[in-house]
């Protein structure tokens, strides 16, 4: 695996550095992420790179997931089945990937072609813990729908709702009175601490 992610660290560092310089000159020493990349080298360093980027969110290498971050990849580039690596992740069990993703600014609100956000594709699992950590980004706020309602239109379909479909309606009920006992910890902790 060490071998694997060294692979990929320097094909990052080839691919998005500046290697046209004088080719009797070295290159100085950048890292990826101090080099930009044009415009041109965008479109096929994104196609060359992203199997290995869905690949390490999908076996949760987080490590190889953070090189791609350092180097300006894009956290919400969608593979050619309409899925985000914390998609991947999330419907993988893959804790620790989807909390760097999130935490590198991952959107857990898109949706893929059939209308599924990363929290329905933890559910759709049973990955609870992930689930749990997707509950509390609230993709459903401007919509009112009920869970029973019917889904018309699957980009508008809510959490709750896709639980009700798919027969997870008690275990997300549970998510939601796990994230209100949460809050309710946490505000009194806050209350009880001196100024």
């Amino acid at each position: 695996m060490k071998k694997y992610r060294q692979m990929i660290a320097v094909t990052l560092v080839l691919l998005f550095a500046d290697v046209a310089a004088d080719p009797l000159q070295p290159a100085p020493q950048t890292s990826a992420a101090d080099t930009p990349v044009s415009a041109a080298q965008q479109p096929a360093t994104l196609t060359a790179l992203s199997p290995y980027f869905f690949a390490a969110a999908r076996s949760g290498e987080a490590a190889v997931l953070q090189e791609f971050i350092l180097a300006g990849f894009p956290v919400d580039l969608k593979n050619e089945a309409s899925y985000t690596a914390l998609m991947i992740a999330a419907y993988q069990g893959q804790a620790s990937a989807v909390d760097l993703l999130l935490k590198a600014g991952a959107d857990a609100c898109i949706r893929d072609k059939r209308g599924h956000t990363a929290l329905m594709g933890a559910m759709i699992k049973a990955e609870w813990q992930i689930a749990r950590q997707l509950y509390a980004i609230d993709c459903d706020q401007d919509n009112s729908a009920k869970a029973t309602d019917a889904i018309t239109d699957k980009s508008q379909m809510t959490a709750a709702q896709f639980a009700e479909k798919f027969g997870q309606t008690e275990k997300f009920k549970a998510l939601a009175t796990q994230l209100q006992d949460r809050t309710a910890a946490q505000a009194s902790t806050t209350a009880a601490q001196p100024y």
